[in-house]
């Protein structure tokens, strides 16, 4: 929903698979939640003895343990169904059959809007909900899109540029780290022609993407940018593709049963916190239950060691479902981006300045790449979309490690939205911010500049891998939950980040809101969740991590 993308639903029910056969998830009740997030703070708090120490898929598992009583039934009655391409990971329960058979099992009525199905009486009280189709999204990239203000750099924000800006260390990765993307509901996909075109025209690597879960066919602009950014970010990295059919919920579950995962993973895809069932048929849950379930996968994933990033949307803080600045939904949190168990990246451009740099790339000689150091937030005034940002309303408390960061923005904001219409004591998002404007991507054969969130999260997924490189040759270890080790990065370090501390994120992608007390939160000097803790300067950190 996001990348450099147009967000809208489309269609009132979907099958994503035009395929006989469609794969169902079935989200058993949980039991011992506790344990999981009590171990991932244990070994996630960059001032605890026991940090880094991330546990492997048979660790976790046996930390999850699962609902014992309700597997057993579950599995009892797909026995009885005769279903048998079954996989049973404990707390979820995954089976593949034909489209016709399922609907049959679960009484789905394709008519509804709600594309409602049942769960057997027997079986209601051990099941949450059940994942087997979504209503899709339409996604239109926005590609070449020119500023609105003379301030903007419209040129190629390349490697150059980046490794100049970041102070990101011009070397090979030699894929000693991985990294992955993640496309839902069956997106198509990118070529590696386009990914080597790419590589070339920045001076990097030939790298092709040979770790594919899913289908990657055809070509689509936010596939595309999507692999060629996180591989401008970090050269020669070891790269993963994974597309997923359904939603958030059933590519965790698959995510966490594979004992083989990239280190890093970044989603360019989001919508409103209290308006997953537009997406998800909600049988048996609401949207914040469901968000509560994909939240527990996410911490697994978590305990694992990898990195997750998501884009904080081009809609401002109204978000896609608030395009027109709707006063009964001035400021809608998107998830997963709100999520504290995601590393939230929000986007900047580049003001324009002209140095006569000598450029080394061939991009940058031929075509002309961003010279200048001093950004801004994204902002429909300048560029024509906004970055998202804001509190989640789904988190009880401010995440621990951001709470001073909040509570200072929140003491200290010129401005905020209407009280009630906001949660002060929720996560707030973004946590970093990268350029997301005139990024280079090519597709089928053309170099275009793409613009979007989706452009941001890919790079820092880069920039965390070049990180997670760092550590490993220091005979450290990856840096896996990366949000509190960040945040004290931010708190010890006074270069570690770049704070940009004018704009503002109450405009949408359409226009800019009248009452800005109302409808999104003004940049500060420190974190503010317009751009969270800034842009960061790689270099610095590295240093910093030396001396911890």
């Amino acid at each position: 929903m996001f990348k450099s993308i147009l967000f809208g639903l489309v269609g009132l029910l979907g099958v994503t698979s035009l395929d006989t056969h469609k794969p169902v998830y079935i989200a058993l009740q949980l039991s011992n939640t506790d344990a999981v997030y009590d171990k991932l703070r244990e070994i996630s708090d960059p001032l605890s003895s026991n940090y880094g120490n991330w546990l492997d898929k048979g660790e976790v598992d046996a930390l999850v343990g699962g609902n014992t009583e309700g597997n057993r039934r579950v599995m009892e009655w797909l026995g009885r169904e005769n279903i048998d391409n079954i996989y049973n990971f404990g707390d979820a329960i995954k089976f593949v059959d034909t489209h016709d058979r399922v609907n049959e099992l679960f009484k789905v009525d394709e008519d509804s809007y709600e594309d409602s199905y049942e769960i057997p009486l027997e079986l209601k009280q051990y099941i949450d909900f059940v994942e087997m189709s979504v209503r899709p999204m339409e996604r239109k990239a926005k590609i070449n899109r020119r500023a609105k203000s003379e301030e903007v750099d419209d040129r190629y924000f390349g490697r150059e540029s980046m490794v100049r800006l970041y102070n990101l260390p011009n070397k090979s990765v030699g894929k000693a780290v991985s990294g992955g993307l993640v496309e839902y509901q069956s997106n198509q996909g990118f070529t590696n022609e386009d990914l080597n075109s790419q590589q070339r025209s920045n001076g990097q690597v030939l790298n092709n993407l040979t770790n594919i879960v899913g289908d990657n066919v055809g070509t689509d602009a936010e596939s595309e940018l999507d692999v060629q950014l996180i591989s401008q970010a970090a050269d020669d990295i070891h790269l993963w593709y994974w597309q997923s059919p359904y939603w958030l919920y059933s590519m965790a579950v698959d995510f966490n049963s594979a004992k083989t995962v990239p280190e890093v993973l970044s989603m360019s895809w989001g919508w409103a916190e209290d308006s997953q069932c537009d997406i998800v048929s909600c049988v048996n849950m609401t949207s914040k239950q469901y968000i509560n379930r994909v939240n527990y996968e996410y911490a697994k994933i978590l305990l694992r060691g990898t990195t997750i990033l998501s884009s904080s949307g081009d809609a401002g803080a109204p978000g896609r479902t608030s395009e027109g600045c709707d006063d009964a939904r001035p400021v809608n949190a998107i998830f997963p981006s709100s999520s504290a168990f995601v590393l939230s990246v929000g986007a900047t451009y580049v003001k324009t300045v002209q140095t006569n740099k000598t450029s080394v790339t061939r991009l940058c000689k031929e075509y002309g790449c961003v010279e200048g150091s001093e950004e801004r937030v994204v902002n429909f005034a300048d560029v024509g979309w906004t970055a998202g940002g804001g509190f989640s309303n789904h988190t009880f408390a401010t995440p621990w490690w951001q709470t001073d960061e909040v509570d200072t923005y929140l003491a200290t904001a010129p401005s905020l939205p209407d009280e009630g219409t906001f949660n002060a004591n929720g996560r707030a998002y973004p946590d970093v911010s990268l350029v997301g404007h005139s990024c280079p991507t090519y597709i089928e054969g053309t170099l275009c500049k793409l613009d979007g969130t989706s452009c941001s999260s890919p790079l820092m997924a880069g920039v965390v891998a070049v990180i997670n490189k760092h550590q490993i040759y220091n005979g450290r270890n990856k840096v896996g939950y990366f949000n509190p080790l960040l945040y004290h990065i931010a708190r010890e370090c006074d270069d570690c980040c770049n704070d940009v501390e004018v704009g503002n994120n109450w405009c949408t992608e359409r226009e800019c809101c009248d009452d800005p007390t109302k409808f999104g939160y003004p940049a500060v000097k420190g974190f503010d969740p317009v751009t969270g803790l800034g842009t960061p300067n790689v270099g610095n950190i590295l240093a910093f991590l030396d001396t911890m």
